[in-house]
């Protein structure tokens, strides 16, 4: 008995040595053998406001199941195929989030990059950068246009996050020619780093790795048990609100405000944009397309497609529906959830972005 209680002291002694040497060791390398920072990106942040670099390029890495991506930005710190700016072609301006930006692909594969590839009479501006919402691109948009820089035709995507991240995330502006603020952001954001994430470095790759075994494992799991495709889709904490009053509003960082007084605040600003654009002779499109989670649970709660359809009647040159052509193809495809969308994610691959492509081609050709 006592040579056991022996034992297990001596184990716990020893794992009390080990991960205090690990951890001093860890603080060690990232001090002094690797200062630079974990962060991937060129991401610049300012007044509350965070944009991409201008002229930058950095290999980007979103998630564990796909290969990092280039990414290069132009001399508007906008997301690029790397094609230089003709003053003498017509722009089109997609205002977006991840979606638009191209989250987890090749710029080639993203629904703006294949567009380009298609149509070569305008200059295609990417403004899209996740976590932006209709408040922010007011602001892109009049940037642009104080820059003497006009569309031709622009193709807001709107998302399901918009009616949210507006109310939310961004404080507006208190003139035209300022950005939107975030709330709840330190202006010194890479000065007040954590601890962690300034001194346990090999720490946080390790966390991720382990992290990113175990959520194969359960992913792996899930297959298993579930063969039913609709079952393996997971139901998201915004998107659920389409189809169950459950979720996004049991959350703390989302507010009580009604989806009624929401739909309301974002309208307003989709009018504002629409009236820029009639302002500078511009054809304004929106843009709507399904989470995975919508195709497979439906939109009885909340109907994505009534809202945009209702707002785009009087506001609009055309709404550009996309969920008719994903409904369609996941009736018939029993694998839609592979075949269209990032491998544990809700942002479409490259053939879902070419489904979007095809349907924006039909206005802008």
């Amino acid at each position: 008995m006592r040579s056991k209680k022996f034992f297990q002291n001596k184990v716990f002694l020893n794992l009390i040595i080990f991960f205090t040497l690990f951890f001093i060791t860890d603080i060690f390398y990232s001090n002094f053998i690797n200062k630079s920072k974990i962060k991937g990106n060129c991401i610049l942040n300012e007044q509350s406001f965070y944009f991409l670099e201008k002229n930058c390029y950095f290999k980007q890495k979103y998630i564990k199941n796909i290969s990092q991506y280039n990414v290069y930005t132009n001399e508007f710190g906008l997301r690029y195929s790397g094609k230089k700016y003709d003053k003498n072609k017509k722009n089109i301006f997609y205002l977006g989030d991840s979606f638009t930006y191209g989250l987890g692909l090749d710029y080639s594969n993203t629904y703006i990059g294949i567009l380009e590839n298609k149509n070569n009479l305008y200059n295609h501006f990417n403004f899209g950068l996740q976590g932006y919402s209709p408040l922010v691109y007011k602001y892109q948009l009049n940037k642009m246009i104080n820059k003497k820089i006009y569309p031709k035709k622009i193709i807001l995507a709107l998302d399901y996050t918009d009616l949210f991240e507006d109310n939310d995330k961004w404080i507006a502006p208190l003139n035209e020619t300022s950005p939107p603020k975030l709330k709840n952001f330190s202006e010194n954001k890479d000065n007040n780093e954590s601890f962690k994430d300034r001194n346990l470095k090999v720490t946080r790759i390790l966390s991720r790795s382990i992290n990113g075994f175990f959520r194969e494992i359960r992913l792996a799991t899930k297959n298993f048990i579930n063969k039913n495709t609709q079952k393996q889709v997971g139901k998201t904490e915004i998107g659920r609100f389409l189809y169950s009053n459950e979720g996004v509003f049991l959350k703390e960082k989302i507010s009580t405000k009604s989806l009624k007084h929401r739909a309301e605040d974002l309208e307003k600003t989709l009018k504002d944009i629409s009236n820029i654009a009639k302002k500078n002779n511009s054809d304004f499109y929106v843009l709507i397309y399904p989470w995975p989670d919508t195709l497979a649970y439906g939109q009885d709660n909340f109907n994505w497609e009534i809202f945009a359809t209702n707002f785009c009647i009087k506001n609009c040159k055309m709404l550009i529906n996309t969920f008719p052509k994903f409904f369609k193809y996941k009736d018939k495809n029993i694998n839609w959830h592979k075949d269209l969308y990032i491998k544990e994610d809700l942002h479409f691959n490259k053939f879902g972005n070419s489904i979007i492509a095809k349907e924006i081609l039909k206005v802008t050709e």
